[in-house]
């Protein structure tokens, strides 16, 4: 995955055009210190919006101008897909040391998703990205990933599913009711 962020403007729909800037999520990144503001929470749930990480990463960044992208086919020659981060909510388990492993839930929409029949070259994807409209239906997606205690993704390459205990479940059957 790759994480940039957009300039977005209203039009008929929205218009998003590459700010060319990528942001850092994990590790020592924008959850991080998001963590670290909320005062190390630990034992319970905690949520942040796309607000919240925007502020965090630049003070005069918003929602309403700039979005969280997440670029889910990177290295994909043939497709171009993006989702804007909406909201994450974390279960951080742990102690007065710190976190242990936090199991997360992006609520995501699908802002961009096309294949193509040949090759792009990375011109082409990039002439693509300058500005485009979304038209896709506002549908949500929900992606369930975790952080472990350095607070850097699940390892790739091995079974990187977050395990769902009662306690963070519960946290996260509240999203699902509303």
């Amino acid at each position: 995955m790759s994480f940039i962020i957009l300039k977005k403007q209203s039009s008929t729909g929205i218009c998003y055009s590459d700010a060319h800037q990528e942001y850092k999520l994990a590790g020592d990144g924008l959850l991080y210190n998001l963590w670290n503001k909320k005062n190390k929470p630990v034992e319970c749930g905690w949520s942040v919006t796309a607000h919240d990480l925007l502020k965090e990463f630049s003070p005069e960044y918003n929602d309403e101008e700039y979005a969280l992208a997440i670029d889910f086919y990177p290295k994909a020659p043939r497709a171009i897909g993006l989702v804007e981060i909406e909201t994450i909510h974390i279960y951080t388990y742990g102690n007065s040391s710190g976190a242990h492993w936090s199991p997360i839930m992006l609520e995501l929409r699908e802002i961009y998703n096309e294949e193509f029949d040949e090759p792009l070259t990375d011109g082409q994807k990039q002439k693509i990205l300058e500005r485009f409209e979304s038209s896709l239906p506002q549908k949500k997606i929900i992606e369930f990933l975790y952080l472990q205690r350095n607070w850097n993704w699940g390892r790739n390459g091995f079974t990187n599913a977050a395990f769902i205990y009662d306690d963070a479940r519960k946290y996260f059957q509240r999203v699902f009711d509303n």
